[in-house]
């Protein structure tokens, strides 16, 4: 049984009434939505690979502002732990390798998410999130 570390992305981005969460299709199985993830390649940190696999899942570029936690999970003979962090992003994004992706607010993505364990992570990740994405909104609108 081996143990496979992967990291991924609650992306995030200034939506006009409360921030937009990004999802996007799951590569084995297209019906399933969930957030970017992949393996952490050797020699690289988790937060580098959510990163990276927001760019080369959904075409998005991204900012780290905040751990989100981990969710583990078995799959065949194989232990997952996935390490998950917010990013903030101003990318729309684009469909890459196959997957389709959405922007969605909040309960819309408590909706559309497929697994319980991704939408407690979000649950307990959304102080945050509101807080990464609403004050930068707030320093631009003093500006005008």
């Amino acid at each position: 049984m081996a143990r496979i570390e992967q990291a991924g992305a609650i992306v995030v981005r200034p939506g006009k009434t409360e921030p937009r969460i990004l999802l996007v299709t799951a590569r084995r199985n297209p019906d399933n939505w969930i957030f970017p993830k992949g393996h952490v390649e050797e020699g690289e940190r988790p937060p580098d690979t959510a990163v990276r696999e927001a760019l080369e899942e959904a075409g998005v570029d991204g900012r780290i502002v905040a751990p989100a936690g981990s969710i583990t999970f078995q799959l065949g003979d194989d232990n997952y732990r996935v390490h998950y962090f917010v990013l903030t992003t101003g990318d729309i994004g684009k469909e890459r390798e196959g997957r389709r992706f959405r922007w969605c607010r909040y309960k819309q993505a408590l909706r559309r998410l497929t697994y319980e364990e991704t939408r407690e992570l979000l649950r307990e990740a959304w102080p945050r999130i509101q807080t990464a994405v609403s004050e930068p909104a707030r320093v631009s609108r003093k500006k005008k």
